[in-house]
């Protein structure tokens, strides 16, 4: 209530963070909140690099292009967080480079944009019900339900390692509208039954990171704002295939003793890098020789950055990983503020 937010209308916005405030986003929630003591928010601000003080052995802020001017102005900070979203802030700290640090700041294990991983999205099971023609669906549905994971959960059991979560959703599509208008759309709409119901089950599954699945600044093409382009090299491997696999197989099984029919199994065949919850090549660990944060998301050599967003992940698991950041940064925060006070950052 305090942050005016208002329950879910049915309006099917989600994908615009919801003007409405029903489902938690920083559009609606966290940027809002953090506007009320005091939050300056520069748009249009595009991060060219952190800048980093030999002497002083830290961080001492951030170097930022204006996107409409091209200019380029530096802001001064005392704790800096990267959280650009996986990729992007690995181009940026691959990119903030000095003496002390030539290969990206923070970068002496030479880690920095290794082992990245996604979701897989590939697999969608489709299905067609006769049945329940006495109901129907009223406004719209911005939700689904969810499958958790249930392979390889309590012990090893198939022949891929990890495994995948589902979305599952239906509907019951309503007369289509074609050419008529007036009173024969009026009268179509109002007298003809809706179709069958239809139901699909959508796989995100887990990846496993792998050194060989990298990213890495372009030594040649650049950008219009002069920034290195991303060089993604990134592929499904068999373990992959054997998920999707599986996918398709349980769920035709499941869709068929259920008494569903018509059902179809898709490949989307849609790329990593194609909103799939890109994490990993910042990676946290007890030791700097195979990790660049610790375990306060601090980077090891340079303890006044920190890095909380996707590109902290050491694996991906099979959830949406949104919460998992937003715990680990207030517990950043909370470390960030303590050593500030205490001097050590």
């Amino acid at each position: 209530m305090d942050q005016g937010r208002a329950q879910c209308q049915r309006r099917d916005l989600c994908s615009r963070g919801c003007p409405f405030g029903g489902y938690f986003s920083s559009n609606s929630s966290t940027i809002p909140w953090a506007k009320k003591p005091k939050l300056t928010l520069l748009t249009d601000s595009i991060v060219e690099s952190v800048i980093y003080d030999k002497a002083l052995g830290k961080a001492t802020g951030v170097r930022v292009i204006d996107k409409h001017t091209k200019t380029i102005k530096e802001y001064s900070a005392k704790i800096i967080f990267v959280n650009a979203s996986a990729l992007a802030t690995n181009l940026i700290l691959l990119n903030s480079k000095s003496k002390r640090f030539p290969n990206g700041l923070g970068n002496d294990s030479g880690l920095m944009g290794k082992f990245i991983a996604f979701h897989s999205y590939r697999g969608i099971v489709s299905a067609e019900y006769d049945g329940l023609k006495e109901s129907t669906t009223d406004g719209r549905r911005p939700t689904t339900s969810y499958m958790p994971r249930f392979r390889n959960v309590h012990k090893q059991e198939t022949d891929f390692l990890r495994g995948y979560n589902v979305e599952i959703g239906s509907s019951r599509p309503a007369y289509p509208v074609g050419e008529e208008n007036g009173e024969e759309l009026k009268s179509n709409l109002l007298n003809t039954a809706p179709g069958n119901w239809s139901i699909y089950a959508k796989m995100m599954a887990e990846t496993i990171p792998k050194e060989v699945s990298h990213i890495s600044l372009d030594p040649v093409k650049k950008d219009k704002y002069g920034l290195p382009q991303l060089r993604v090299s990134i592929e499904f491997d068999d373990n992959d295939e054997k998920i999707l696999k599986d996918f398709f197989t349980e769920f035709t099984e499941m869709f068929t003793k259920a008494g569903y029919t018509n059902i179809k199994q898709i490949d989307t065949e849609r790329k990593p890098g194609n909103e799939n919850h890109e994490m990993g090549g910042v990676r946290m660990g007890h030791d700097p020789q195979t990790s660049l944060l610790n375990s306060f998301n601090q980077l090891h050599h340079c303890k006044n950055v920190f890095v909380t967003d996707g590109a902290c992940m050491t694996s991906t698991s099979s959830q949406n990983p949104s919460i998992t950041y937003m715990a680990l940064t207030a517990r950043a925060v909370d470390h960030a503020v303590s050593e500030l006070k205490k001097g050590n950052i």
